[in-house]
């Protein structure tokens, strides 16, 4: 992201590092180890897989998507996530000197999630930026490579329709093997990764979503977002992908559209309103 992006207020309930104890400080660097740890061996181990495919003359005949599921996790196994975690945590060994071994069971907080969605807001379980901007890199046969980010609204749901379409399966076909199948609501990104001006949605295409009761309906550069506290928040994610400037006060007509919009959605594919939230970092 640009440098000028007004990153949102983190409501870090882990409080500055400073702030921490020299004890805390300890275990949060050690729970910081582990984490890099991991991802070096996962780096490790898609290298083997690499090699693996270029040894068998498959890599050129093999598309790699790398993506995240979801915004990082903020819960901490201590206080927020002591009861859903609770019968994994049963038995652990979260001793310091056992943590990172298979009978430990951490994770490294909100502090830590936090910094790791900077500038988005929130985490993990939240319709926001937070929660739902991911990482993701794709290459392989036929898609030319390119430099820096892209920045297009993507979604999760384009990755069976893109995949399909690269191994010259029809996305939209809606009968397969004389079985009725479902039609895929995601878009294929076979014309963008072949020419980076190629746009996937336009202004006029929305997407809903929701989550333990958060909410989210996203239309070109605008997307209303309630976190789940019943709030519906406007925000321009091109000029404000931090989500610090709430605009529903000052654009009441597009949040009532998407609110509308979202509604639709939401009866379109069943949505059914939870009756209490179970995760809430």
């Amino acid at each position: 992201m640009s440098p000028d992006v007004v990153p949102h207020t983190p409501r870090n309930r882990d409080g500055s590092w400073d702030s921490l104890t020299a004890e805390q400080q300890r275990v949060s660097a050690r729970n910081m180890e582990i984490y890099a740890a991991m991802v070096d061996r996962m780096d490790q181990n898609i290298g083997r897989v690499i090699e693996a495919l270029r040894a068998s003359g498959e890599l050129d005949n093999t598309v790699i998507l790398f993506l995240a599921d979801n915004g990082a996790e903020a819960l901490d196994v201590e206080t927020t996530g002591a009861e859903m975690l609770a019968a994994r945590l049963k038995g652990a060994d979260n001793g310091f000197d056992n943590r990172g071994a298979a009978s430990s069971y951490i994770t490294y907080g909100a502090g830590w999630a936090q910094a790791a969605t900077a500038p988005s807001w929130l985490t993990k379980g939240y319709q926001s930026e937070g929660g739902t901007r991911a990482v993701a890199f794709v290459s392989g046969a036929g898609i030319p490579r390119r430099e820096g980010a892209e920045a297009q609204f993507l979604s999760v749901a384009d990755v069976a329709p893109t995949l399909l379409e690269l191994a010259g399966v029809n996305p939209a076909e809606t009968n397969v093997g004389g079985r009725a199948v479902r039609p895929i609501t995601g878009r294929s990104w076979r014309a963008w990764l072949r020419n980076p001006k190629a746009r996937v949605y336009d202004d006029t295409d929305g997407v809903g979503s929701e989550l333990f009761g958060s909410r989210a309906y996203r239309q070109g550069n605008w997307k209303l977002t309630d976190v789940g506290d019943g709030v519906w928040r406007l925000f321009h994610i091109a000029h404000d992908p931090g989500e610090t400037r709430d605009l529903s006060l000052l654009e009441p007509a597009r949040s009532e559209a998407l609110a509308e919009a979202w509604l639709r959605y939401a009866r379109q594919v069943g949505v059914i309103a939870p009756d209490s939230i179970p995760y809430r970092p």
